[in-house]
């Protein structure tokens, strides 16, 4: 795969944050004190590469996927595509908050207030840093083998009031789980966000390298 995956959600693979934590023994480290560290790391994201993907409709998430490069500097950009419900894809740009779908013309067209902002994810005070501050009775349930990796399971709840960025007006609360390698960088596996009165609906979300490290454009 092209880029180095790691969790949108929980951004554990940056370096060092689970450094202590898990010694390869078999034993179960602090899912609090991973969340902790997570949190710091993902304030730290200046930029990066996000990837959305809903399965079953995902309350206060109207698309089937969003991708897109983001940043958080000068009041934050962002720019990449969204597949609509239709199965459609759009063109879209942000700057400072502001979210505008791209015609092949260059044309700009502001996007509902119910349009996830991609830039607001990311930062110190971006959604994923505020989602991992707020999680509620963080556990690693599990060492298991997952796709054929070691790894660690960690399950959560995420309160509705700290999904706010990544699916706007959203009110109820949603379940994480993430698979985390338990050797070498620790690269989370997968990130699921799961909604008990929706069983059937789940957000997966991932986040890497940027593919355009500079400030998001309108041009």
């Amino acid at each position: 795969m092209r880029y180095r995956i790691w969790s949108a959600v929980l951004a554990l693979a940056m370096a060092g944050v689970l450094t202590g934590c898990a010694d390869g023994s078999g034993g179960l480290p602090d899912a609090g004190l991973m969340m902790r560290d997570a949190a710091i790391s993902a304030g730290a994201m200046g930029s990066a590469h996000l990837l959305l993907q809903s399965e079953g409709t995902v309350p206060g998430f109207p698309l089937r996927a969003l991708e897109a490069d983001v940043s958080a500097r000068d009041g934050g950009s962002a720019a990449g595509t969204a597949t609509l419900p239709s199965g459609s894809i759009t063109r879209f740009v942000s700057d400072n908050g502001k979210v505008f779908s791209k015609s092949d013309s260059g044309t700009l067209t502001p996007l509902p207030s119910g349009f996830p902002s991609p830039s607001g994810m990311v930062g110190r005070d971006g959604g994923l840093a505020r989602l991992l501050r707020s999680l509620r009775d963080p556990k690693t349930t599990a060492r298991e083998d997952f796709t054929g990796i070691d790894a660690f399971k960690i399950e959560a709840m995420v309160p509705a009031a700290a999904l706010a960025a990544i699916l706007p007006g959203t009110t109820k609360d949603a379940t994480l789980t993430v698979w985390v390698r338990v050797r070498g960088a620790h690269i989370p596996l997968r990130t699921t966000l799961g909604f008990p009165e929706h069983p059937d609906a789940h957000l997966n979300v991932t986040v890497s390298q940027s593919q355009s490290p500079g400030k998001g454009s309108r041009s």
